[in-house]
């Protein structure tokens, strides 16, 4: 299955959607901290617990090693909402998506304060939102969980502009689209629950134009390198109870932008649904989590053998969930996101490129994303 959730949130989605408005009521609910974060810092958005509705925001300072948690309650006064999916910077915008609350938050990114916000109601599709790209001051992409549409709104206003067709059949409930890669004029965008698809959408006319099929199952993570290449890793359809769908076998593709044919297919062990990349400033390295961290020139043609970061281990020696990893864009530094247990306070490590420990600290419940401004 493609989530560990994902069964029972095809039950109770009618509820959510009847409870949205409550869930999303912007009556303050505590007194607001006056925040002035200015400079370099890192958002990282804690994930929570599905239905818990304890979704937080955390901001640490790199030059001072100082984290605030709950940033974003102790600046406006309301919660985040229920299962913190994605959060991406634009200017001095934070946008974050939060998956089963159906909401859009845009945040300014020094004093943490709500400057607007997108519901799943009115004039869209959106259900529950997964990712989002800016494409610029007037235009940005919002992919969904449910939904069978890319979603088109205006970044600076928040006014919905209007939804793209995936022609993505539904598969248990699900007509997932993730991810988005832009590339020139062409946005690459993933579907994970129960599928094989990469989309291809013109951005010019906002139209589904063709699709890449992978031999795999649940593409799960893209970026692209310097030399125009998509790299993307599957899950294999880790955990799933329908023995049609997948074999637990995650496999890392490399693909070809202008050409979109697949040059590369490597299968690789794993015995956790989390696998994720990342990519250095200069898109010549990659970064995967496969229980481990590990560390492969875009020039390699497999997988090194031995990780460049091995996770953390209980007493008793087993793996703690990575759920998260994320490479800053201005000097290299490697985040990785630790849940532990997935039930309490989760961990943020902090490296260097060449993988010495620089710093840990806690934050909340499930650390999935991570944003640098």
């Amino acid at each position: 299955m493609c989530c560990a959730s994902c069964q029972l949130r095809i039950c109770i989605l009618p509820v959510a959607i009847a409870l949205l408005a409550a869930c999303n009521s912007s009556t303050p609910a505590a007194e607001e901290e006056e925040f002035d974060e200015q400079g370099q810092g890192v958002f990282i958005l804690n994930e929570g617990n599905y239905q818990a509705g304890n979704s937080t925001l955390s901001y640490y300072d790199p030059h001072s090693r100082q984290v605030e948690n709950g940033v974003f309650l102790r600046a406006n006064g309301r919660k985040l909402g229920d299962t913190g999916q994605s959060i991406t910077i634009h200017g001095q915008t934070a946008y974050i998506a939060v998956e089963n609350s159906g909401i859009i938050w845009a945040i300014d990114t020094e004093t943490f304060r709500v400057k607007g916000q997108l519901e799943a109601s009115g004039p869209n599709h959106i259900i529950n939102p997964r990712y989002i790209y800016v494409q610029d001051k007037e235009k940005a992409y919002v992919t969904d969980l449910y939904s069978p549409y890319i979603n088109i709104f205006n970044p600076t206003t928040l006014a919905p502009l209007g939804s793209i067709p995936t022609g993505q059949a539904t598969t248990y409930g699900y007509s997932n689209t993730e991810r988005i890669v832009p590339y020139g004029s062409t946005l690459f965008v993933n579907c994970w629950c129960y599928s094989q698809n990469i989309l291809v959408v013109d951005s010019r006319q906002d139209v589904v134009a063709d699709s890449i099929v992978l031999g795999s199952w649940q593409p799960k993570s893209m970026l692209m390198d310097c030399h125009d290449k998509l790299w993307v890793i599957t899950d294999g359809g880790y955990g799933t109870e329908e023995s049609s769908f997948g074999d637990n076998v995650p496999h890392l593709y490399r693909i070809d932008a202008a050409t979109r044919r697949i040059e590369s297919d490597e299968p690789l062990e794993t015995d956790e649904a989390s696998v994720e990349i990342a990519i250095n400033p200069s898109r010549d390295t990659l970064y995967i989590i496969n229980n481990d961290i590990y560390r492969m020139a875009i020039s390699e043609s497999h997988v090194p053998v031995r990780p460049f970061i091995e996770a953390p281990r209980d007493l008793k020696g087993r793996r703690h969930k990575l759920y998260g990893l994320s490479v800053n864009p201005h000097n290299g530094d490697i985040y990785m996101a630790d849940a532990v247990d997935y039930q309490q306070s989760g961990v943020v490590y902090r490296y260097s490129s060449e993988g010495q420990l620089i710093d840990q600290f806690r934050v909340g419940i499930n650390p999935n994303g991570f944003a640098f401004k």
